[in-house]
């Protein structure tokens, strides 16, 4: 198949790793790739011809190089919010859906959308879209919901309608949950797993043909038979453990031809071979079992992987490989002659990691590739030691130089603002410490709050050392929680309100006075008042000393404060409302502006300048927006001198330089954003 090379939408000469592409006006830099769609793993797809892959984010469609694991083009980027995407077998075009439930035929050439559809009014985040294998049709899968449930459709590429909506049993809750959904080889059936049964449909019409126990599952390349796992518990054992069985069915007559129970653990994969004549399985015990279907027989068993996760892919020769997740590297092996053929060592919790891991087929595409590997050395690509971050506040170190962050699942990552790539990254190793707050300490360390489940750790992290200073365990009713932190003091709110003084290693003060969920929190600058925000629509000043209330703000009818902060000079409290933002005299807690909000634009990140004239206040997402606001407003006057757009959702957090020259906004598509202020605000 000849390789089509993907428009080069824009790319920026001379950034080969993709951090100025296709930045919103007034933005110099975007630090991280995005986030990958939640509940999701149909977000990253290999061409046909094994060249290219894209990855779909929330800022767009990642489009990268095989070979040279290096991005090449970056599309989508007027809405992003991509969920799932895949490759027109003919590898003539990329179908994407977005979170908004719009569906994309892209001609990979031009760039130009050939088709655009929403199948649904409904709001549907789709979690799976498959060709069908003459390009003709594509199969989709919504997300399940406490709403709703998942939706399984065929749609009609060329009319852009859909032409069945495949029916099938009412699931309760988890059972509603869609792994996989594919066609057969042959087109004449598209087959999904819902809760613990495989269904099997006409794709012309919807109608059912089959239906069968299994969680995972694999069409025969003739596509007369179906391979699904049938998982079960292993009794007397603590806890119980998951098994699973093969069984292998006749579609067209539901008969089963072949049961096979050589595996003790749940199943990873299933494939057939090309011939069809060989089935290969790995389970969660690092086993992998080869059976013979003709004979019904267990031909090869393989243990060589130590506890790693196998993943077996079958060459269109016949060549069985696998795809090895070890904790420190990614192995490619020859399956058959036992041979470890590639290996490449991953940054952990990094983009590289992450989508290896989704696409277990890229690391032997890329082994496949014309350049050469040694195989006795471990490769690495720098393009994809990029850390996963999103949900996490962003905050600019005394000198302004660095920018900390948190990763996806543990870690703390610091940018280095000048080279505008990560620098350094801080407790790597431990298992999920994500950070809920951060600060920066007026000599240069880091003092953050992680949590895992209940217990709340505090760190402080230097160039040299990384130490766990205390922990304390949260009630239950925190189990949602907001922190805060001023100094060696700790603020949580969830339905009660806590204060720690880590300092003086005191017993957690209980702050006594709202009555139901605690949303937002804010320290004075001097640390002596705390300001929190909360559902029972109320707004209070406390004092920390003392631990005691000390006012209401004096709102003129009840409402959710969901951000609140405090100017340099602590004059002044900021308040982001639904529909309002209000500035207050800190002192005699009087209205100083009340500045009404658009309708779709609910102030709910705030930041003052470090000079206190300015006011940075940033958007979250509702239906219908396509990009979020985060609004520079002049504190004397209440006049909005300036409106950035760039975010495609929610903006979380805003922090200004210590020069005032730069704001970062941290936001839940996974991605901060560096911009320069210096044109309105000035330095």
């Amino acid at each position: 198949m000849q390789s089509l090379r993907p428009a080069p939408f824009n790319v920026v000469s001379g950034d080969t790793e993709g951090t100025t592409w296709a930045l919103p006006e007034g933005a110099i830099v975007r630090l991280g790739k995005g986030f990958q769609s939640y509940q999701n793993d149909s977000d990253i797809a290999l061409s046909p011809d094994g060249a290219y892959f894209v990855v779909g984010t929330c800022v767009g469609l990642w489009w990268y190089d095989v070979s040279s694991m290096s991005p090449i083009a970056l599309w989508e980027t007027e809405r992003g919010m991509i969920s799932a995407v895949d490759f027109s077998p003919d590898g003539k075009w990329v179908a994407t859906a977005n979170w908004d439930g719009v569906i994309k035929m892209l001609d990979i050439q031009s760039g130009e959308c050939v088709a655009q559809m929403k199948p649904s009014e409904e709001h549907n985040i789709y979690k799976h879209i498959a060709f069908s294998p003459d390009s003709k049709w594509i199969a989709t899968a919504s997300i399940a919901t406490a709403k709703q449930v998942g939706i399984i459709e065929v749609l009609d590429v060329q009319n852009g309608v859909c032409i069945a909506q495949l029916e099938r049993e009412s699931h309760d809750g988890r059972s509603n949950y869609i792994p996989q959904l594919g066609f057969s080889p042959d087109g004449r059936y598209v087959a999904a797993t819902v809760g613990k049964q495989t269904y099997i449909w006409d794709p012309r019409t919807g109608a059912p043909i089959a239906k069968f126990t299994g969680i995972k599952f694999a069409f025969s390349p003739d596509s007369r038979l179906l391979a699904c796992e049938n998982p079960y518990t292993i009794p007397h054992t603590t806890p119980p453990r998951g098994a699973s069985h093969i069984s292998v069915c006749d579609i067209a007559t539901g008969e089963r031809i072949a049961h096979f129970t050589e595996h003790s653990d749940t199943l990873r994969t299933i494939t057939f071979s090309p011939c069809g004549q060989f089935l290969a399985a790995s389970d969660e015990n690092s086993k992998l079992h080869v059976w013979n279907l003709t004979e019904g027989l267990l031909t090869e068993t393989h243990t060589d992987y130590e506890m790693s996760r196998v993943e077996p892919i079958y060459l269109p020769d016949g060549t069985l490989l696998a795809t090895v997740f070890t904790r420190e590297t990614i192995e490619v092996w020859n399956v058959q002659q036992r041979r470890k053929l590639w290996t490449y060592e991953p940054q952990p919790e990094s983009i590289g990691d992450q989508w290896f891991s989704e696409c277990p087929e890229l690391p032997i595409a890329h082994f496949q590739s014309d350049e050469p590997k040694p195989i006795d050395e471990k490769h690495t690509f720098p393009t994809l030691h990029e850390p996963l971050c999103y949900l996490y506040p962003a905050v600019f170190s005394p000198d302004g130089e660095t920018l900390a962050s948190g990763r996806a699942l543990k870690g703390l990552v610091l940018w280095d603002i000048g080279r505008k790539q990560a620098r350094d990254i801080f407790i790597h190793d431990k298992l999920f410490v994500c950070f809920d707050v951060l600060d920066f300490l007026p000599c240069g360390d880091i003092l953050a709050v992680s949590r895992n489940h209940d217990t709340f750790k505090v760190w402080r992290i230097s160039e040299t050392e990384e130490v766990s200073i205390a922990e304390f365990t949260s009630p239950t009713e925190l189990r949602r929680h907001v922190l805060a932190v001023s100094g060696y003091q700790v603020a949580c709110g969830g339905g009660t309100l806590y204060l720690w003084d880590l300092e003086h290693n005191q017993k957690p003060k209980s702050l006594m006075g709202h009555t139901e969920h605690i949303w937002s929190l804010a320290f004075s600058p001097d640390g002596k008042r705390l300001a929190s925000g909360s559902s029972d629509k109320t707004a209070r000043i406390w004092d920390v000393e003392a631990g005691e209330e000390i006012a209401m703000l004096p709102l003129d009818r009840p409402r959710r404060t969901m951000a609140l902060a405090f100017s340099p000079c602590g004059g002044v409290i900021a308040t982001g409302m639904q529909g309002e933002l209000r500035l207050w005299c800190a002192e005699t807690l009087t209205t100083l502006f009340a500045i009404p909000q658009p309708q779709t634009a609910d102030p709910y990140a705030l930041a003052f300048s470090p000079c206190g004239k300015y006011l940075a206040s940033g958007t979250w997402w509702q239906k219908g927006m396509e990009k979020m606001a985060i609004r520079l407003w002049d504190v004397a006057t209440g006049k909005n001198i300036h409106t950035f757009w760039g975010h495609t959702t929610d903006v979380q957090s805003l922090d200004f330089s210590p020069d005032g020259t730069l704001l970062a906004s941290g936001s839940f598509d996974g991605t901060i954003l560096l911009w320069d202020v210096k044109p309105f605000i000035g330095s």
